[in-house]
């Protein structure tokens, strides 16, 4: 699948829907021969059951390859093959997606379904014209709107190079090298290792765009070391989780999804990694604050100097790997396609590789790559396909135009409840979704709500965008406190609420995102970029310290009552001056609790 992958993104030239149907029944194959129906299946061979589902889902892919050409140069009407095929596919699909993703997202798929078929007979503004089954059948598999639609195209291209790319840099040895680079940069501060935790995963998060792949890289290092520090499991595993899950927002790879929000937007991918760069720096900014207050609060010092490592050394040693970051950086914004970029990087990893003899790609090293590149595609693929049920749906029925009409009437046309109600439906579909299905979901469904009340449209989808990716840390899904607990050796509920509360800082930021689009660097000059990224950073300070219930010592009720309004006033409020006003508030309060605070210490000191 992964020399497919590289093949048709190369010197193979398939039609869309051609290549969609080899790409599925690869897909369908490997996730039925390699995931099991359930817990207590056997895990060592497939069942006859998965054969006979394997064989099903690669007939219904290259029955599309071999009819499609034929199909849209005649009369463009399904025989009863075509139907048999097509809904053959649905039911594969579903049972993959099952298997991979667990039962929410294909339930989901299923009730959307349903509503196309029987939407007639709904009440109110809820009912549609009716959808007859032929013809949705026909917009599911035989053309390319439903299964093979624009989501399911960017998972096989854009996604899949990317999550390549990841995987070479991975097999030469760059994820070591990152959290090297991390533990000799920050690892004598106070809370030194949590901090290197915040810092070797942004710059792992990087490269691989996986919350639980991030954690399971760099954890195994950061976790031991902030136990060693002092921090309790379940907060190491937060830290790290959390820190981890900021990797799908760090430019340039920045998760599957972003992918997607380019696609959904219409815009260039490079201008969505450029986009990306503030709330990111916003994200880790704030996560390192946590951190600190946390560390001082338990009085938790650095890492101990014989673990520490040298950046000089790191970097001589072993710097020639993050080469091919920069490549793909400097590709994509000179403006070539993510395409081009990621073709690029990946050459560029085979070639550093060969600088030195410990990183060399042999070929047993090349085909681990491949494997674990098309393994991590997996999930995000099968997503993508399922979401195309979605997606069909809510097109052909105008669903997305009967949830803007709701939220615009239970949101009384406020943006900000308008953000609050999508906030609130993003965390619920977390409980059951991952964070690309919560993206497409909310995306083609409430984002058009957002847009009409005035968000800018890149930075509703954000706002989605965000909300989805932390489904890595909000319970009950949560799969990087999952990944972090096995590490830790904590309870994965504990790290999770743990991440909950520590992760409220990258709550907030999505609202100053909306309110504030100079920070996606929509329609931004230097001074309104200075102020927005002033006053939002005052915001999430202000949020964390009355949060962490820690500044210059330890916070009652009031004080703390009174840092989270005075983050209102700069996260939630579009107007600058009202921003400035919460911001003069806030800073009279700390230095009021700086005095106090001094005056405790030298009365202590006297007595």
């Amino acid at each position: 699948m992964s020399l497919f992958v590289f093949s048709i993104n190369s010197w193979l030239l398939l039609d869309i829907m051609r290549r969609s149907g080899i790409f599925a029944a690869m897909l369908l194959a490997i996730v039925f021969l390699c995931f099991p129906a359930s817990d207590r299946s056997r895990r060592d061979r497939p069942t006859v059951l998965d054969w006979g589902l394997a064989v099903t889902g690669v007939a219904c892919g290259l029955y599309i390859y071999v009819v499609y050409h034929d199909f849209i140069s005649g009369t463009m009407r399904m025989s009863r093959t075509d139907m048999a095929f097509a809904l053959a596919a649905v039911v594969v699909t579903l049972e993959a997606g099952r298997r991979v993703l667990g039962i929410w997202m294909p339930a989901l798929a299923v009730i959307f379904l349903l509503y196309a078929i029987y939407g007639q007979s709904m009440p109110g503004p809820l009912a549609h014209f009716g959808i007859r089954p032929e013809r949705l059948l026909l917009r599911i598999y035989m053309v390319d709107e439903g299964l093979f639609g624009s989501v399911f195209q960017i998972a096989q291209t854009y996604i899949a190079l990317f999550v390549l790319f990841g995987a070479f840099l991975t097999a030469v040895g760059a994820s070591g090298a990152l959290t090297d680079i991390g533990l000799a940069i920050s690892g004598r501060a106070t809370g030194g290792p949590a901090k290197v935790a915040v810092a070797s995963s942004a710059l792992t998060g990087m490269i691989s765009g996986t919350a639980s792949a991030n954690v399971a890289t760099t954890g195994t290092i950061t976790i031991p070391l902030m136990k060693r520090a002092g921090f309790p499991a379940h907060v190491a595993g937060a830290v790290e989780a959390i820190a981890s899950t900021g990797g799908l927002i760090m430019p340039p790879v920045m998760g599957a999804a972003a992918f997607l929000l380019a696609d959904f937007v219409g815009m260039p991918y490079y201008l969505v990694v450029l986009s990306g760069i503030v709330p990111a720096l916003l994200y880790f900014g704030g996560l390192i604050l946590v951190v600190h207050v946390s560390a001082l609060r338990n009085n938790i010092g650095g890492v101990d100097e014989s673990e520490m490592v040298s950046l000089k050394s790191v970097l001589l040693s072993r710097g020639y790997l993050l080469l091919p970051v920069l490549v793909l950086l400097y590709m994509l914004l000179d403006g070539k396609t993510p395409i081009w970029s990621a073709m690029t990087g990946i050459v560029a990893i085979i070639a550093v590789s060969f600088l030195r003899r410990a990183t060399w790609l042999s070929p047993a090293r090349f085909l681990e790559a491949l494997v674990a590149g098309a393994i991590a595609t997996v999930p995000v693929a099968v997503a993508c396909l399922v979401a195309g049920l979605i997606v069909v749906v809510v097109t052909i029925t105008g669903a997305a135009q009967v949830f803007t009409s709701y939220i615009d009437l239970f949101s009384g046309g406020y943006l900000v409840v308008a953000l609050l109600l999508t906030a609130l439906a993003a965390i619920l579909l977390s409980c059951a979704l991952p964070a690309t299905a919560i993206y497409i979901v909310v995306a083609v469904t409430v984002a058009p709500a957002l847009v009409a009340l005035g968000a800018q449209p890149l930075a509703a989808h954000f706002f989605v965008f965000w909300f989805g990716v932390m489904s890595n840390i909000t319970p009950p899904v949560a799969i990087a406190c999952f990944t972090a607990a096995g590490i830790a050796g904590a309870k994965p509920t504990a790290i999770a609420l743990a991440a909950l509360r520590m992760g409220m800082p990258a709550l907030v930021i999505p609202f100053a995102l909306v309110m504030h689009p100079e920070l996606l660097l929509i329609d931004w000059t230097s001074l309104g970029l200075a102020e927005s990224v002033l006053l939002t950073g005052f915001g999430i300070a202000a949020w964390v310290f009355g949060s962490e219930g820690w500044f210059c010592g330890r916070l009652g009720w009031p004080e703390r009552a009174g840092m989270l309004l005075v983050s209102g006033f700069c996260l939630f409020i579009p107007e600058i001056t009202t921003g400035y006003i919460g911001a003069a508030i806030g800073a009279a309060l700390m230095v009021f609790l700086y005095l106090r605070s001094r005056r405790a210490s030298a009365a202590t000191s006297e007595s």
